[in-house]
């Protein structure tokens, strides 16, 4: 019977990339206003494959990107394993998601029903995606295919609305 994983807030996980590289996420909080969701931080640096984690290097990395995903289907399915924790978590209170609400969105380029929020805060809604929210990370809940495909690609493989 395989070793159950317990996952706390500042966990630190690998993500090995086609036997080239490691990426490394954290577990930095739980974010209520996106169904209860995991949220992590993932560093841009990537490491060699014989890299031993240094968890205050890697805590301390440049972001990449944050987002909302579920950790338990990752493990099963060893898309990540976990390295470590860290105390350091960031700074939580100033991440910002954007997302649309439109119930069909498969023939729409351009959507005028985006939200903004910052975590465990109230939505707000801003209608048309404006400049200065443009960089928000997306509030998507995503697989840990979605992850994993980002960290190798830069991109989430998935279409999206301005």
């Amino acid at each position: 019977m395989a070793k159950r994983i317990v996952t706390r807030k500042g966990d630190v996980f690998c993500v090995e990339i086609d036997c080239k590289f490691k990426a490394y996420f954290q577990y930095i909080t739980t974010d209520m206003t996106q169904l209860n969701s995991t949220v992590i931080r993932v560093f841009k640096k990537h490491y060699p494959m014989d890299y031993n984690p240094d968890m205050d290097e890697i805590v301390n990395g440049e972001v990449h990107f944050y987002a909302h995903t579920i950790l338990r289907p990752g493990l099963n399915e060893g898309a990540w394993y976990k390295v470590g924790t860290s105390k350091n978590v960031g700074d939580v209170d100033n991440i910002m998601f954007s997302l649309f609400r439109d119930a069909n969105f498969s023939n729409k380029k351009k959507s005028y029903s985006w939200y903004i929020w910052k975590i465990n805060q109230k939505t707000e809604f801003i209608g048309e995606m404006k400049k200065e929210y443009k960089h928000y990370d997306r509030g998507w809940i995503y697989p840990y295919s979605s992850i994993v495909g980002k960290i190798k690609t830069g991109i989430f493989p998935m279409r999206d609305l301005e």
